[in-house]
């Protein structure tokens, strides 16, 4: 064979080498194997466009027609109690761990005819009478007025409630009755609660 004929038989064969590995290797479209874009999965349009519509860029799904949101089976925190303020022309007893403020209106030194004040006053009489112990009855007032009056004030009203006890089966011996007029208030005197606040009668019992 001559080295033309050669050349010619080597490039064929090399040709026809390239062609099969373009054809069967890159290309897979030897014999009966299917293409890529044959092999490709088959989907539902509808279904495609259901998911489309149903889920944000985000990631979140939405829910879909026709059902119920899941509800949260956290409990719903309860709204915080509002603070009422006392009624500032009654006479109005607040019961604390260790004594019991009884405050007044403005230019009052009675107690006025309530339940709650009538209730609490009958069962410290009944406390008293039973163990023979003793209680300290000390009045305050606002700023309002000069102090000697106020001074005074205060310790009306402290023998007030003195005089309530007594009639109630205490023994006088038992009540010791005293007087800070203006001089300890609770609260500050600029508004008409804060002087309601330092209206008043502390009870202390075994002091």
């Amino acid at each position: 064979m001559s080295s033309r004929a050669l050349v010619l038989s080597v490039f064929v064969v090399w040709s026809i080498l390239c062609w099969y590995r373009y054809v069967c290797g890159i290309k897979q479209q030897c014999g009966d194997r299917p293409s890529q874009a044959q092999q490709a999965i088959s989907f539902e349009p509808d279904l495609l466009a259901k998911n489309d519509s149903d889920t944000y860029n985000s990631g979140s799904t939405v829910t879909p027609a026709g059902q119920q949101p899941a509800t949260s089976t956290a409990p719903v925190p309860a709204a915080p109690e509002v603070a009422t303020e006392p009624d500032m022309n009654k006479v109005n007893v607040e019961e604390l761990a260790d004594h019991a403020r009884i405050h007044f209106p403005y230019n009052s030194t009675r107690k006025e005819e309530d339940a709650a004040i009538d209730s609490y006053l009958t069962r410290l009489a009944s406390q008293l009478v039973a163990d023979g112990g003793k209680v300290t009855l000390t009045g305050h007032t606002d700023n309002v007025g000069d102090s000697k009056t106020n001074y005074a004030f205060a310790l009306r009203r402290a023998k007030n409630i003195r005089d309530i006890l007594i009639a109630k089966g205490v023994a006088k011996s038992q009540i010791i009755c005293k007087s800070y007029g203006e001089t300890k208030p609770l609260a500050t005197n600029d508004n008409p609660q804060g002087r309601y606040k330092n209206r008043r009668v502390e009870v202390r019992v075994g002091q």
